[in-house]
């Protein structure tokens, strides 16, 4: 057990000051006792270097050497650790020095009267510490006072005196002069300047008159924020890559804006402010306009004004924090209001709708090729739990105006892979502005009857953003079983980022664990915190850390570790009281009714965002199963009950296995302009026994008053058949294309003629067929009527989640086996279109592709077989997934065959 595995701070502090006396004092006093003085080897004893006097002497300086170089790592470190800054110098055994160093000031960093155990926050006599790294607006310099023959500066992140006085004063050894102008002079957070302090960010420092001032140098390029525009899209425009948004953002962070507004959030910009831009790397070549654009799943960057941007498409690269990204829409809700009451952030939504993605692919990619003799029918899906549905379509309507609409399920999951930890944590609304918090040396404490549902929307927040090791939650159990009920155990396994342990004890054990570690690796790395480590080395696997747990009466201890949470990038959220952290009083509407902390002034009066109970656990079965828990999709064959062929002509024919298509008479019809009576004639084209009003004003109109809806509705009906009349040449009279039975409106089978009904007849003829033959031939006609997916092209919310992809499977399904049908029949070539087509229908099906890739190494057609495989692979990496061992054994069989000889022909003379 290391010394930081034992139970209580103080017996780790003396473990590690017995283990340092013991080496520096203890060494010298035993050679000095038992082997002082020092019998030196004659040169007739070195000509025999066997001598027990020459071994002795070679072993007693090995060790004097060891001691020396340990002496000296330790007054490296020391010094190092007393500048808060690490020595460029590295020494022998200066990680074992570190390490025991280390140990010491984690347990002495903050009071010593705070112990190791719960002890309530009144009867602790504790010096409140200002947390560094949180404040959304630094502390303003005071203006009221006259002038004075010095300049000021207000702290960041990260500075200390040497680097403030070699920045603004030109020379790092003038820190002297700073600590003279500051000395005793208290701060904006109460906190009084002393010579061997920690500097906190937001504070005001006196510097000489002749400080730097802090404006843009003339060879620095600047922008002017547009109205609409976002950090993504200066970056690109500036940088040539939208991904060094957080150059941008690291740049102009608390620098004065005009009007005297600061820049504390990457989603938050206003017109007019001038930002300073970073040097224009070399080989920084423009965005390949050919690519595809990843998806945005923050909301759009709050400005004076909303316009659509219009930018390069970015590669859908295997990222995708939930960061700033190209906006695919200018309208976005910041916020998702679920049925059961909560309220979320909209990239909360864009977590949940990537988990679904991933589980609807994931079932998709592991279906069998279908038996010869399997009934194939379009399955019916249990309907969603209200709250997934809510977010899903949520992150569905942010897309609302874009042009490409939301992006499927490949796209989406692709585009939602990142290595980059979250850094800011979305807490909540003032207003209608978001309130963000950072992450490292958060110290939040909740209270109150709201609390418990805040605390649940954080831990799940971070829980969709915790892949690929971007952040670890640490919960004890007890706590967690309370908040989320007794599944979160099973489920752990498979939500990435969740650490569940045994009590408060072993969480902080872990935290002091990482404290260490973490020190060890900024000191290899050369580097002073978590976040320029981060920069530094974005593929070094540390993530952002939060512990949470109940602490009613709050914890002393913890209160001490986390003023170095912000070195460290740890923060931790309590259920209870906070010392020195933030306590918020959360009243039953979820608003901060009383703060007290150095983020009061930012969290007072905010709505904080809440997940209740009810919703809780089908969030965390989704997040789950989208993290590849086993849980195939409840599922029934459902047989659509459709019209019967007409047996009069039908001037109308409305393709929807596809891109849409109306004809009337043969002649194309477009009503592309009337965008709700297309989707309104797509509505009841799926439900061909129809629908009525209120049922058709649900589907396209949701958020809409009834009475408004219903007018809406009208208005689409109206266009809709004056569409259809005026290209097929019938009156009022003679077609109504859209009829009504009592209170339900359906499409006039009569007259039009919908592909869609024909597939559902020929999948049924396909199922009570009396032979192969029969077979065949029904699934011919279904083969002919499948020209890509539903509506491809339209993005509905409701036929996205209910229609579109059982469809597709079904379709699939139907090629995979009308396939085997041909390849039994011996008409090979027909079987391998039917599995590309299957191929084209759905890429992420490994059957389909197997398939085919097995045909072609049975005809011979190696090279083909070959090529398949290489784009199955591709498109399987982009996902992070492998392949089946069914696929892998059958690209192990192609590999191991020998190549096909290449012929040359002679040429003639």
């Amino acid at each position: 057990m290391t010394m930081y595995g034992l139970r209580h701070p103080i017996l780790a502090k003396a473990t590690a000051i017995a283990v340092l006396t013991g080496l520096l004092a203890g060494i010298p006093a035993i050679l000095l006792t038992f082997f002082w003085p020092v019998d030196l080897p004659t040169l007739d004893d070195l000509a025999t270097p066997a001598e027990p006097v020459v071994i002795k002497t070679l072993l007693l300086a090995t060790v004097w050497t060891c001691w020396t170089l340990f002496a000296g790592a330790v007054i490296a470190e020391l010094v190092a650790t007393a500048r808060a800054r690490r020595g460029r110098v590295r020494m022998p055994f200066q990680r074992l020095a570190a390490y025991l160093i280390t140990t010491i000031t984690v347990a002495t960093t903050a009071p010593v009267a705070a112990s190791r155990g719960t002890i309530p926050a009144a009867a602790v006599a504790v010096t409140p510490v200002a947390l560094p790294s949180h404040h959304l607006t630094a502390a303003e310099p005071k203006t009221s006072e006259p002038a004075k023959p010095y300049a000021t500066y207000v702290v960041q992140p990260r500075d200390t005196l040497w680097s403030i006085a070699d920045k603004q004063l030109g020379d790092p050894m003038r820190y002297r002069e700073i600590v003279a102008l500051n000395q005793g002079r208290a701060m904006d957070d109460g906190q009084t300047f002393t010579r061997g302090d920690w500097l906190r960010p937001g504070w005001t420092l006196r510097l000489p008159g002749d400080a730097a001032r802090k404006e843009p140098r003339s060879s620095q390029r600047t922008h002017t924020v547009r109205p609409g525009e976002s950090l993504w899209e200066i970056a690109e425009q500036h940088l040539g890559d939208g991904k060094r948004y957080k150059e941008i953002f690291r740049l102009n962070r608390d620098r004065p804006q005009p009007g005297g507004a600061r820049l504390t959030d990457p989603d938050v910009l206003e017109s007019g402010w001038h930002l300073v831009l970073p040097e224009r790397e070399r080989d920084t070549g423009k965005a390949d306009p050919t690519r595809h654009r990843a998806p945005s799943l923050l909301p759009t960057a709050i400005s004076a004004t909303r316009q659509p941007g219009h930018h390069e498409d970015a590669s859908p690269r295997p990222t995708a924090d939930f960061s700033p990204q190209p906006r695919r829409s200018a309208v976005c809700s910041s916020v998702v209001v679920l049925p059961e009451g909560g309220m979320m952030a909209i990239s909360f939504a864009a977590g949940v709708a990537v988990a679904l993605a991933s589980a609807r692919l994931r079932h998709r990619r592991r279906l069998p090729v279908p038996a010869v003799d399997e009934p194939i029918s379009v399955p019916s899906l249990e309907p969603q739990a209200p709250a997934v549905r809510a977010l899903e379509q949520s992150h569905h309507r942010s897309f609302a105006e874009s042009e490409d609409g939301p992006p499927d399920d490949f796209e989406l999951v692709t585009s939602a892979f990142s290595i980059d930890p979250p850094f800011m944590l979305k807490a909540g609304l003032r207003g209608e502005e978001p309130v963000s918090l950072e992450l490292s040396g958060l110290n939040l404490a909740l209270t109150g009857p709201g609390a418990e549902d805040c605390v649940r929307a954080i831990v799940l927040d971070l829980l969709t953003q915790a892949d690929q090791h971007r952040a670890e939650i640490v919960i004890p159990s007890q706590d967690a079983v309370w908040w989320f009920g007794e599944t979160i155990t099973t489920l752990a396994n498979h939500l990435p980022g969740l650490r569940l342990v045994a009590t408060l004890d072993e969480a902080i054990d872990h935290l002091e664990e990482q404290f260490v570690a973490r020190r060890r690796i900024l000191r290899d790395q050369d580097t002073d915190d978590i976040p320029q480590l981060r920069e530094a080395e974005p593929g070094e696997p540390l993530p952002a850390l939060l512990l949470t747990a109940c602490a009613a009466d709050g914890h002393a201890y913890l209160d001490t570790l986390m003023s170095l949470g912000s070195t460290f990038g740890v923060g931790s959220v309590l259920i209870g009281r906070s010392s020195s952290g933030t306590t918020c009083d959360i009243d039953q509407d979820y608003r901060v009714a009383e703060t007290i902390g150095p983020l009061a002034k930012e969290l007072r009066d905010v709505t904080l965002f809440h997940m209740p109970a009810d919703a809780v656990a089908t969030v965390l079965h989704t997040l789950a199963v989208g993290n590849g828990m086993p849980a195939e999709p409840t599922e029934k064959p459902a047989e659509l009950e459709v019209p019967p062929p007409s047996t009069a002509p039908q001037p109308v024919r409305f393709a929807i296995l596809g891109a849409p298509v109306i004809e009337a008479s043969g002649t194309p019809v477009d009503i592309s302009g009337r965008a709700k009576a297309l989707e309104l004639f797509v509505l009841l084209a799926v439900y061909p026994k129809g629908l009525d009003r209120e049922e058709i004003c649900e589907h396209l109109w949701p958020d809409l008053e009834e009475t408004l809806a219903g007018y809406r509705f009208h208005a689409a009906l109206k266009d809709l058949r004056a569409a259809l009349r005026g290209a097929s040449g019938l009156g009022e009279k003679e077609a109504s294309f859209i009829e009504r039975s009592g209170k339900t409106y359906r499409i006039e089978a009569q007259r039009v003629d919908v592909d869609l009904w024909a597939f559902h007849r020929a999948l049924a003829d396909a199922r009570t067929a009396a032979d192969e033959e029969a077979k065949t031939v029904a699934l011919e006609v279904v083969a002919r009527l499948c020209q890509g997916r539903l509506c491809q092209g339209l993005r509905y919310d409701w036929l996205d989640q209910d229609h579109r992809w059982p469809l597709t499977v079904a379709s699939a399904k139907a090629l995979l086996q009308l396939g085997v049908l041909h390849e039994r029949a011996g008409r090979n070539e027909r079987a391998l279109e039917v599995y590309d087509q299957a191929c084209a229908l759905d890429p992420d099906m490994e059957s389909a592709a197997r398939s085919a890739i097995r045909l072609l190494i049975d005809l011979g057609r190696a090279d083909e077989a070959r090529m398949r495989a290489r784009h199955l692979k591709a498109r399987l990496d982009a996902l992070g997934v492998a392949c089946s061992s069914e696929t892998q054994a059958l690209l192990d069989r192609m590999n191991s065959a020998p190549k096909s000889p290449v012929r040359l022909q002679t040429p003639r003379a």
